[in-house]
């Protein structure tokens, strides 16, 4: 499996073939992996326990996406604490969350682990992130940065 990663085999320029195994031969697993289960018709990622579905043609999700700005110093984002990405308004959840493994975090594309990088206070829209470390201030040539919540992810394979 490790070729699809090392040397994608891309059709036209336009696709990547993910491996494709039916449950019985599923590999025992690495964090990050990606399958397409033939025996169930679905995409599978490995969370480090377990192979976990990520689609199903037959169920349409929604993923909402917060994006907010490091400066450098703050920690804590969200009830109007911390810097929206433009820096035109304070952070806020526009999706409520309660729970830190609801959620995809990544500080400059680099994902964090959930209640070891950051903890969740509060829930709903008015809940609070805060991180160890506060993240980079805008370098003027990175995007280290940029603060990216991806919620709904942890709801595509019901």
């Amino acid at each position: 499996m490790g070729r699809f990663v090392k040397n994608p085999e891309i059709s036209q320029g336009l696709t990547i073939e993910i491996p494709k195994v039916t449950t019985a031969l599923r590999p025992s697993g690495q964090n990050g992996q990606i399958i397409f289960n033939t025996t169930t018709s679905t995409y599978q990622v490995y969370n480090g326990a377990q192979w976990y579905n990520v689609s199903e043609a037959s169920r349409e999700k929604t993923i909402t996406i917060d994006r907010f700005q490091g400066d450098g110093t703050t920690t804590v984002f969200g009830n109007g604490l911390g810097s929206s990405i433009d820096d035109s308004s304070s952070a806020t959840f526009s999706v409520g969350v309660s729970d830190p493994t609801d959620i995809l975090v990544f500080v400059g594309g680099v994902y964090q682990v959930p209640t070891t990088n950051y903890s969740i206070s509060g829930s709903g829209t008015t809940a609070t992130i805060t991180f160890g470390s506060a993240p980079p201030a805008n370098d003027g040539a990175t995007s280290g940065h940029i603060i990216t919540i991806i919620h709904g992810s942890n709801k595509l394979g019901e």
